[in-house]
């Protein structure tokens, strides 16, 4: 008996002597991803042009402004003028071609960061369509000039803002007068809902006693109706990784994304709370209610439940791997939220999906116990400034320990 006790302590003083190295080999590989991936993945206009025009000589114009590029094949002559804009997963590639007259006869998109099951809507729609026959100098302004895809508002401003920077690099080729609308800061009541909604989060521990259960089931709510269908705005790791990456967007153009990622990372770094997780995920309240409506409450088996922090470490390891080395955000993504609140969804999706609604009926949260990549990062960023501000304390109490000897030394 005492040999198997002292057997089983000895395997647990290996293995916590094991993990020191596995967290130092884990930062290492996504180090290196991160490298890998930065220089192997530079972007090359030239070649993009020729997957797009196959069967074209392509001559870069250098006199032009930004990349504009003049394609020949036999007798026919093209002028193509490249854009780049931030969209929702990452920069967004696009060529504008123009007749003589300075009007956009075609748009394409070549190169994107996107989830595929969107860009697959811009395809099939009308989107591109609206930019056809319209004069290069135009203003070319969501909203006013041209309508975004419903459920994709930070691709279809994207796509816009680089349609418009293509546009407008070709309209001094054709020496058309620039007289367009520059573009003006964006904020409206969505920015102000996501505002509040964070606000009132925040200030759930204000609440008196008696009303915070109907506090918390009204913010349960408002979670789900806003961010989850009406903002269609939920957090996601596609969001970390693009500011990991430096995919950084205009706050013109796409304040809702800033305010998401601020109140966040923001309640984290300054109160040490995980606000968003517990009271602003839309999709971990529907699980919540999943769960009260099953009644049903399996536990995990103790050795289960022992490893379940290693394999959620895993998958947000795996996640960023990915999207480190592809330099694509989305990638890295297999969370369901866009296939339940947008109702568009990609490959494994569809088997991740209906696994966390039958999961939720079971076991209390279980997507975000066992699978979610964003909970395991926003968790871990509250356990590092924890241990960071522990650090920082005995740092500060062993100096004043040195100080208050010297002081005793010296009398």
């Amino acid at each position: 008996m005492s040999q198997g006790l002292s057997q089983s302590r000895r395997r647990s003083r290996a293995k916590q002597k094991s993990l020191p190295w596995l967290r130092i080999a884990s930062w290492a590989s996504l180090a290196a991803a991160f490298v890998i991936g930065l220089l192997w993945q530079q972007p090359d206009y030239q070649q993009r042009l020729e997957q797009a025009y196959p069967g074209f000589a392509i001559t870069r114009i250098d006199t032009a402004q930004g990349e504009q590029y003049q394609l020949r094949q036999g007798e026919v002559t093209r002028h193509i003028s490249l854009g780049q804009a931030q969209g929702y997963g990452g920069p967004m590639l696009l060529a504008v071609e123009a007749n003589e007259k300075g009007r956009i006869t075609a748009t394409e998109l070549l190169d994107h960061k996107e989830t595929p099951a969107y860009i697959k809507r811009f395809d099939q729609g009308r989107f591109y369509r609206q930019f056809n026959h319209q004069l290069l100098n135009q203003d070319f302004l969501l909203g006013r000039d041209i309508d975004g895809l419903s459920g994709a508002t930070l691709s279809s401003r994207g796509m816009t803002t680089a349609i418009r920077e293509a546009a407008h690099n070709a309209a001094s080729h054709y020496s058309l007068p620039p007289h367009w609308q520059q573009t003006e800061f964006s904020a409206g009541h969505k920015e102000l809902l996501a505002v509040l909604l964070f606000a009132a989060a925040l200030l759930n521990k204000q609440v008196p006693r008696q009303w915070q259960k109907r506090y918390g089931q009204i913010l349960a709510t408002s979670s789900v109706v806003l961010i989850g269908y009406y903002l269609n705005s939920a957090l996601s790791i596609t969001m970390i990784g693009s500011l990991l990456l430096g995919y950084i967007p205009s706050p013109q153009q796409h304040l809702l994304w800033y305010i998401m990622l601020a109140g966040s990372l923001g309640s984290i770094l300054f109160l040490g709370r995980n606000v968003y997780c517990t009271q602003l995920c839309p999709f971990h309240q529907i699980q919540r209610w999943l769960h009260k409506l099953s009644r049903l409450n399996m536990a995990f088996y103790p050795w289960l439940k022992k490893r379940l922090k290693l394999w959620t470490n895993t998958l947000l390891w795996l996640s960023l791997m990915l999207i480190f080395l592809s330099r694509t955000p989305a990638i890295g993504s297999y969370e369901p939220f866009s296939m339940l609140f947008s109702l568009d969804g990609i490959g494994i999706q569809w088997y991740i999906l209906p696994l966390s609604i039958f999961g939720a009926f079971i076991v209390s949260d279980f997507w975000c116990r066992t699978l979610c990549p964003l909970g395991r990062f926003l968790n871990y960023s509250v356990e590092m400034r924890a241990k960071t501000l522990k650090q920082l304390r005995k740092g500060q109490s062993k100096n004043l320990d040195i100080a208050i000897k010297d002081i005793t030394h010296e009398h």
